[in-house]
């Protein structure tokens, strides 16, 4: 009784620690899926209207974090166009009005992860993801 009682407050912190990584793991693999989503999303809008591309994109990066059981909203989508013309070291912004094929969209998507168990790991960790993907249209 005596070593269970020394073993168990250990054991119970390892286990906290399993389970807290484990969902911050899947957090973040949520996040990568909603940039990825978003971003893939605005790249294949046929003739898109004024502000289409980016407001495409902010939704369907919202929805994919919700169906991956994450809360983002609009506004911790950020989505640029950049002028690549097919070189993706270019990093010259326009607006996303003027995105022509060959053009590239950026999605980032910032994140903020509580923990369940703040007084072992910290109360919060920043998981940000950004996709960059070539416009096909």
């Amino acid at each position: 009784m005596v070593e269970f009682a020394l073993v168990l407050p250990i054991f119970m912190l390892i286990l906290s620690g399993i389970l807290d990584f484990g969902f911050m793991l899947y957090s973040r693999m949520s996040v990568i899926n909603a940039a990825r989503e978003g971003a893939r999303t605005a790249v294949m809008i046929t003739a898109p209207t004024a502000g289409e591309i980016v407001q495409t994109a902010k939704d369907s990066a919202v929805s994919a974090a919700a169906q991956g059981g994450i809360g983002v909203t609009a506004s911790d989508v950020d989505v640029t166009c950049l002028a690549t013309h097919g070189a993706p070291t270019s990093t010259t912004v326009i607006s996303c009005n003027g995105a022509v094929s060959g053009d590239s969209v950026k999605v980032n998507i910032a994140y903020s992860y509580h923990t369940f168990f703040p007084l072992f790991f910290g109360s919060a960790f920043n998981l940000n993801s950004t996709v960059q993907m070539v416009i096909e249209y």
